[in-house]
């Protein structure tokens, strides 16, 4: 029954959801956090939905967001149809389910109840009947709701300060604990709030063979996964096999630490070396970079206290003669330094949900269905192989992921085009490219700030936002719409998107550069390109000669002449003036230098 007539309607939102997530300092931490306020959500709609008479109408289903993978759907607010006279107490009921859950998780963790002001923050309204149907109850409902959000009240019992305690690194609004949970390992020395190690040590636990288990790739791992698989596929080479055993064997003393696969990371099924190959797959992510192996880092890391005897310094010499001998067996090929972290939103969602032409029970539940099979749909594409893609979470109107910065482009194009446009608003998508070893913080807030310019930079919406954020803390983004309108001017073709025109600059040979100083030129003949009565042959033209110039082609020539006319960041609503492509070329030199594919692995080679 969806027929909203005689019962109230109730929402249960979860606030500041986003802040939890963006304080993360690992991957691990950011999936935790995603997963930890996903169950919540859903314990808050099992509540709604074991109501007699009740009809949860988001999610779809009360368990919508209890995937059963390693990803899950992050609902905020669950909404919900219950009999007449009983909203506000459901809705206290869901809410008091939440705040119980959470204490649990807590007490579980750390051993003790532990107050954790603001997390989790559940905020209900709850609209009786007789409001003349569903339609106003929902207007009422989001009006209230949005009302409510601006109330601020400060729980905690009182607790606004924390004499004498220390703060909690990533989460400064409240104090560390002064112990660490009982069977944190050694190497876990941060300071951390009790919320901040419910995080930490979600889903954590020993393996096999006193093996610790993470449950979600790091960046590390992530960034090299395309040169793992190129590794794994060249097993049979008597030079690589040596190095890799070389490295394991250098890895072995220190951990038995194992991660969560990459998705897309094949072993073939022929090969000789199923268990190299196997322990390339879950263990060797972060060891094939040369700075994993820093004698002081190891003992930061991996040592046991004060009593721990082993040589580290012995231990990173074999180490990075391992990853040494490994680069030398693969012609030189070293792992890509940089990944990027994806982020989608559906545009409009809000509007979309009241703006239907029929704005009913049904009409929402079929739209929770199909946010439903998006989400699944978008995390089996991501993992699919060659495209290496790790989602955060899925949701349908929102989506976090990972991906090698070789393949990220891939892995926005792919999301974007299974958002149904017939039945769903359209979606804007920002790509951030991150050095494996920088802040991961700065990025997620780096990205979603990018999300929200792309946004902004037009009344449409439904763009694309791609930057950089190096480790000295250049950056430069392009903002681009995704589907090109097809004009004589740009000459876009009416099948390709924004991401066609950048992927330009991820194709061709892995020594092939755009030399930086084609950004010089540019800026210093601004305004010579931006003279409108320059003819287009001219200005196509003289773009490409420069791009040769500097190391690349006239193809990428045409692309930045494109790319220039469809620039949306920086551009004023009411300039429609063609503009010097100087944002999108310091991307193209950034993507050429450290987001190309690593070369095929079908080549003649000494057995």
């Amino acid at each position: 029954m969806t027929d909203a007539a005689g019962r109230d309607l109730v929402i249960v939102a979860l606030s500041g959801v986003q802040s939890f997530i963006a304080e993360s300092r690992t991957t691990s931490d950011l999936h935790a956090a995603s997963q930890i306020v996903g169950r919540l959500a859903s314990t808050a709609a099992e509540v709604c939905a074991a109501t007699t008479g009740a009809t949860v109408v988001f999610p779809a289903t009360a368990h919508a967001s209890a995937a059963d993978d390693n990803t899950v759907a992050v609902p905020n607010r669950v909404v919900a149809l219950v009999p007449a006279g009983s909203g506000a107490q459901v809705a206290e009921a869901a809410a008091a389910a939440v705040r119980r859950q959470w204490a649990d998780w807590v007490n579980e963790t750390v051993g003790r109840d532990v107050p954790t002001p603001g997390m989790p923050s559940v905020q209900w309204v709850a609209i009786p009947a007789g409001h003349s149907g569903y339609a106003p109850q929902w207007k009422l409902a989001n009006e209230t709701l949005a009302a409510r959000k601006r109330i601020r009240d400060f729980p905690g019992d009182g607790q606004c300060e924390w004499t004498g305690r220390r703060i909690c690194e990533q989460s400064p609004r409240w104090p560390a604990e002064d112990n660490r949970p009982p069977g944190t390992p050694p190497h876990e020395t941060d300071v951390l709030s009790a919320a901040n190690w419910v995080k930490r040590r979600w889903k954590r636990g020993p393996g096999t063979s006193g093996e610790e288990r993470v449950g979600f790739p790091s960046t590390f791992s992530i960034a090299s996964a395309p040169y793992r698989q190129l590794i794994i596929n060249r097993l049979d080479e008597k030079g690589v096999q040596q190095a890799v055993t070389a490295l394991r064997d250098a890895v072995v003393p220190l951990t038995r630490r194992r991660e969560s696969a990459v998705s897309g990371l094949v072993v073939p099924s022929d090969t000789a070396h199923a268990e190299l190959a196997r322990w390339l797959v879950d263990s060797a992510g972060p060891w094939v970079y040369p700075s994993a192996w820093n004698a002081r880092r190891l003992r930061r890391d991996h040592g046991r206290g004060d009593q721990d005897q082993r040589d580290f310094s012995h231990h990173a010499t074999a180490g990075r003669s391992a990853v040494e001998g490994l680069a030398d067996a693969l012609q030189g090929l070293v792992p890509p330094a940089y990944l990027a972290v994806v982020a989608q939103d559906l545009d409009g969602m809000g509007r979309f949900l009241s703006g239907t032409a029929a704005v009913s029970a049904a009409t929402h539940r079929q739209i929770s269905a199909r946010l439903s099979e998006l989400a699944g749909t978008q995390r089996v594409a991501l993992r699919a192989p060659r495209l290496f893609g790790v989602p955060v979470y899925t949701g349908g109107d929102d989506l976090l992921a990972f991906a090698p910065a070789a393949t990220a482009l891939d892995v926005a194009s792919t999301c974007h085009e299974l958002v149904p446009l017939d039945a769903l608003p359209t979606a804007s998508t920002a790509v951030l490219y991150f050095h494996s070893g920088s802040s991961l913080r700065r990025a997620v807030a780096e990205v979603t700030q990018l999300l929200h310019d792309a946004k902004e930079s037009h009344p449409d919406k439904h763009a694309l936002a791609v930057g950089f954020l190096r480790r000295s803390g250049a950056r430069e983004s392009t903002i681009q719409p995704w589907t090109p309108t097809p004009e004589p001017a740009t000459g876009v073709a009416p099948d390709h998107t924004a991401a066609d025109l950048l992927a330009v600059f991820t194709a061709g040979a892995v020594h092939q550069r755009l030399s930086p100083q084609l950004l010089g030129e540019l800026t210093r003949d601004a305004s010579e390109f931006a003279d409108r009565n320059l003819p287009e042959e001219l200005y196509e033209a003289e773009l490409s000669r420069l791009a040769v110039r500097h190391g690349g082609t006239a193809a990428d020539g045409k692309a930045l002449a494109r790319l220039g006319h469809l620039e949306r960041a920086g551009l004023g609503r009411g300039s429609d003036g063609r503009r010097t492509p100087e944002r999108a070329a310091r991307v193209a030199v950034f993507l050429r230098q450290e987001a190309l594919p690593l070369p095929a692995e079908d080549r003649e080679t000494d057995r």
